[in-house]
C-alpha cells in the first residue's frame, strides 16, 4: 500500500518546484510552537486522550493551512500516514471524499460489492489497526451538508486510531458543541496573532534588520500571519528602505476583501464598516450610528461572521479587520468616519456619565471612551489590550509565602524590557526600554507583612488560571491605623511628611472612613506581555474609578509618568524622593475621583481630543441658545458651574482647570453679556432664550 508523500531537497540538482516551494515556506514558518506541540502529543499517546478531533480555527489569514502543513510535515517524520483534503474542492458528495481518500491510499478504483463509502472506511480502519493514521480536511467552513455526513455516518465509523484535524474560520457549533459525546471527541484551538518574537523572527528570516522597521511592522500587522507575509519585502532592493511604515491603502483594501467574502450584500458591508469604529458594539449602539434601527437578522448576520467574537459587553471585530475597516472607511467615507467617530464618543460618555450619576460601575464605558478617544498614549496602550482569564487574590499571612517567592523570583530573573504600542493608524508610537535594573523600581521599598497586616485587603497577587502567579499589587487605605506606616514607608513617606498639620489632619480618619489610597504597585513579571499589561490596566481602573482619592508615586521612567498624567493624575508641588533607585528623583501624584469630580474626570479625559461632548459632567446643562453660542464650549462649562452658585475656586476644582483660567472665562462671559457682576451674568445665563439642541 503506498501513500502519497512529498520529498524535501530543497537545493538537491534536479528538485522540483513543488521541492522548492514546500523549502522555502519551511524556512519562513515561525511561531505555534504550542499548537505543534499539542499536536505532536496526541500522535505520541493518542490513546491517552479523549479527543480525536482536533480543530484548529480562526479568521482569514490566520495561517491554518500553513500549520496544517507543518503538522503533515511532523506526522511523516514519525512515519504516520497524514491524508489531507481540502473541502474547497470536494463540497459536492460524500462519495467525492471518499474517493479522494481511497485516491491517497493507493486504492482507487471501486472495491467489487462494496459501496464507496464502506470500501473508504475499511481501508482506512485496516491501516489505522496497529498505529496512528492523520485525516485531515481544511477549509471546513466550506463542508455545507457535508457535516451531517461527517458527524453522522462517516467519522462514528472510524477507528479510534484514527486522529481527525479540522481547519476553518469557525468554531464547530451545533450539535457538536450541544451533544456531550461530541464535546468529548473535539478539542478546539483557536489560532491567534503572532507575537512580537515571533514577528521580529519572521522578519529577520526575510532580511529586515532595522529594529524600527521590525516595531512598525509588527505595530501595523498586529501580528497577523497573513499581513506579514504581505508587508515583509522578499527582494533585497525593497528591503534596503523601510517596508512596513507605509503601506500603500490598496494593500489594506485587498486584505479587507478577503474577509468580506463572508459578509455578501451591500448592507452588512456597510454594518461591517461601521462596527469597525467603536472597539465593542452591541445592536443599540450600531443604530444609533447608523441612525437608524439595525434589523434582528441583519444584526444576527453580522456577529456570526468569523472575524467577530464575542466578550462580555457585546462583540468585536477581529483587532486587524477592524483597524483596515475603519482605515478603508476614513479613506472612502470621511465625513461619515467623523460621524461615526463623534457618536461613537458621545454614546460612551452619555452611558458612562449615566452610570456615574446612578453611583454605577462605570469602567468599561470609559475603557471603551478612551479607546476612541483618550490621549494616544492611552489609546496606544488600548489597542493592544487583550482579554484574559487571569485573576486577582488577596493575600493574608496564609499565603505571603507565595507573595514574598514572587518577589525574589523577579529579582533573580530580572532582565531587560522593551515595550511597543501605537495608535491603530501608527501616527503616534511608543518604545519603551527598561534596563533590568529598572525593571524593578515597582518592587522598590515593599513591606510586604507590614501591608498585609495593616489591612487584609492591601495586597494583591496577580493568578492565572492554572494558579501560578504573574504579578502583585499593593494598594493601602489611607487613615489613622495606616498613616504612621505612610509617613515611614519608601515611596509614601515624602509626600506625607511635606504635609502641614492641618493638611496631615484631613487623613487622619477613622477606617471605615478612609481619606483615600495610596499605590505602591501594580507589577507584573513581564511588561511585554500585553495579556499582563491588560490586567494591570484594568485593576488600576477599577481603582480609579472607585470614587476615591488615589495618591502613587510612580517610577522615573517615561512608560509611567506618561500613563499617570495621561489619566489625568497632578503632581504635587515640592514632593521629591530617590526611592526607587536611590539616585533618580521621583514625584507623587494625585487623582481625586470622589463624588461629583469622577464626572470631571471623565470629562477631561475628553478634553484633549476634538470629541468633547457639548454637554458638561455636573449640574443641569446650559442649552446652546442664540444668546449661549457666543460662548465657546469651555465657557459654556463655566457658565454650568457659575448659575449653581459655585465660586471660582469650586469651579477650578470641578473642571480640573486653574483659577486664573475660570477668572478669565467669566471676565470674558460678563463682556459679551454686558453684565457688571457675576449675579447679573448668572441671571443672564437663565434667562437667554434657548433651543432644543445645538447646532
Amino acid at each position: 500500500m503506498t501513500l502519497e508523500r512529498i520529498t524535501y531537497r530543497s537545493g538537491l540538482p534536479g528538485a522540483s518546484l513543488a521541492d522548492q516551494l514546500l523549502a522555502w515556506n519551511e524556512a519562513s514558518f515561525v511561531g505555534r510552537s504550542f499548537e505543534l506541540q499539542l499536536f505532536g502529543q496526541y500522535l505520541q499517546s493518542l490513546s491517552m486522550y479523549t479527543e480525536r478531533i482536533l480543530h484548529i480555527y480562526g479568521t482569514g489569514g490566520m495561517g491554518k493551512t500553513f500549520l496544517l502543513s507543518r503538522c503533515r510535515r511532523t506526522a511523516e517524520e514519525k512515519g504516520i500516514p497524514f491524508l489531507l483534503t481540502d473541502l474547497r474542492d470536494y463540497t459536492n458528495t460524500p462519495e467525492r471524499i471518499c474517493a479522494r481518500l481511497l485516491l491517497l491510499l493507493g486504492e482507487g478504483g471501486a472495491a467489487p460489492g462494496l459501496p464507496e463509502q464502506e470500501h473508504c472506511v475499511r481501508a482506512l480502519n485496516r491501516l489505522a489497526a496497529d498505529a496512528p493514521l492523520v485525516l485531515a480536511f481544511d477549509h471546513y467552513e466550506e463542508a455545507g451538508s457535508l457535516d451531517s455526513w461527517f458527524r453522522e455516518s462517516f467519522l462514528p465509523a472510524l477507528h479510534a486510531n484514527v486522529l481527525i484535524v479540522t481547519s476553518g474560520r469557525f468554531p464547530l457549533e451545533g450539535p457538536w458543541k450541544r451533544l456531550p459525546g461530541w464535546r468529548r471527541l473535539v478539542l478546539p484551538i483557536p489560532l491567534r496573532e503572532l507575537g512580537y518574537e515571533e514577528c521580529r523572527a519572521y522578519a529577520q528570516l526575510h532580511g529586515m534588520t532595522d529594529e524600527a522597521d521590525i516595531d512598525r511592522l509588527w505595530l501595523r500587522t498586529l501580528g497577523h500571519p497573513l499581513s506579514l507575509s504581505l508587508f515583509t519585502p522578499l527582494t533585497r532592493e525593497a528591503r534596503k528602505s523601510p517596508s512596513a511604515g507605509d503601506i500603500p491603502a490598496g494593500d489594506f483594501e485587498s486584505l479587507l476583501t478577503d474577509w468580506l467574502r463572508e459578509a455578501p450584500g451591500v448592507e452588512l458591508r456597510e454594518l461591517v464598516l461601521a462596527a469597525s469604529v467603536p472597539r465593542s458594539f452591541h445592536q443599540e449602539l450600531l443604530s444609533g450610528l447608523l441612525g437608524e434601527p439595525v434589523p434582528s437578522p441583519l444584526f444576527e448576520r453580522l456577529i456570526r461572521l468569523s472575524f467577530v467574537e464575542e466578550t462580555a459587553e457585546g462583540w468585536q471585530l477581529h483587532g486587524l479587520v477592524r483597524e483596515t475597516a475603519s482605515r478603508v472607511l476614513q479613506t472612502r467615507m470621511p465625513a461619515a468616519y467623523e460621524e461615526y467617530r463623534r457618536r461613537t464618543a458621545a454614546a460612551f460618555y452619555a452611558s458612562a456619565r449615566r452610570a456615574l450619576e446612578r453611583g454605577q460601575d462605570a469602567s468599561w464605558d470609559i475603557a471603551e471612551l478612551l479607546r476612541a478617544a483618550g490621549p494616544p498614549v492611552l489609546r496606544a496602550h488600548y489597542r493592544h489590550s487583550r482579554t484574559t482569564f487571569n485573576y486577582y487574590e488577596s493575600v493574608g499571612l496564609h499565603n505571603l509565602a507565595e507573595a514574598e517567592d514572587y518577589i525574589r523570583r523577579r529579582r533573580e530573573q530580572a532582565r531587560g524590557w522593551n515595550v511597543r504600542c501605537s495608535t491603530p493608524g501608527l501616527e503616534s508610537v511608543y518604545r519603551f526600554s527598561f534596563s533590568a535594573e529598572e525593571t524593578l523600581y515597582r518592587l522598590a521599598g515593599l513591606r510586604l507583612e507590614e501591608l498585609v497586616r495593616l489591612d487584609p485587603g492591601a495586597v494583591k497577587l496577580l493568578r492565572r488560571p492554572g494558579g501560578e502567579t504573574a504579578g502583585l499589587s499593593a494598594l493601602l487605605p489611607i487613615h489613622s491605623g495606616t498613616l504612621p506606616f505612610l509617613l515611614e514607608a519608601p515611596l509614601s513617606r515624602a509626600y506625607f511628611r511635606s504635609l502641614t498639620p492641618q493638611q496631615l489632619q484631613a487623613y487622619d480618619v477613622p477606617p471605615e472612613k478612609k481619606a483615600g489610597a495610596f499605590l505602591f504597585t501594580t507589577d507584573v513579571e513581564n511588561l511585554e506581555s500585553e495579556e499582563l499589561r491588560s490586567d494591570s490596566i484594568r485593576l488600576q481602573f477599577e481603582w480609579i474609578l472607585g470614587g476615591q482619592l488615589l495618591i502613587t508615586s510612580p517610577p522615573p521612567l517615561p512608560y509611567f509618568i506618561q500613563a499617570v498624567e495621561a489619566l489625568g493624575f497632578r503632581q504635587a508641588e515640592g514632593v521629591v524622593h530617590t526611592d526607587h533607585d536611590g539616585v533618580t528623583p521621583s514625584y507623587t501624584y494625585l487623582l481625586d475621583t470622589r463624588r461629583e469630580k469622577q464626572l470631571g474626570f471623565l470629562h477631561r479625559m475628553m478634553e484633549s481630543t476634538d470629541l468633547t461632548p457639548r454637554n458638561t459632567p455636573a449640574g443641569a446643562a446650559v442649552q446652546p441658545g442664540p444668546a449661549h453660542s457666543l460662548l465657546t464650549s469651555r465657557e459654556r462649562e463655566v457658565a454650568e458651574q457659575l448659575i449653581q452658585g459655585r465660586t471660582n475656586p469650586e469651579i477650578a476644582a470641578g473642571l480640573f482647570i486653574s483659577e486664573a483660567t475660570v477668572k478669565k472665562h467669566v471676565n470674558a462671559m460678563l463682556q459679551k453679556y454686558g453684565a457688571k457682576n457675576r449675579t447679573q451674568l448668572a441671571k443672564a445665563l437663565l434667562e437667554a432664550p434657548q433651543l432644543d439642541q445645538e447646532k
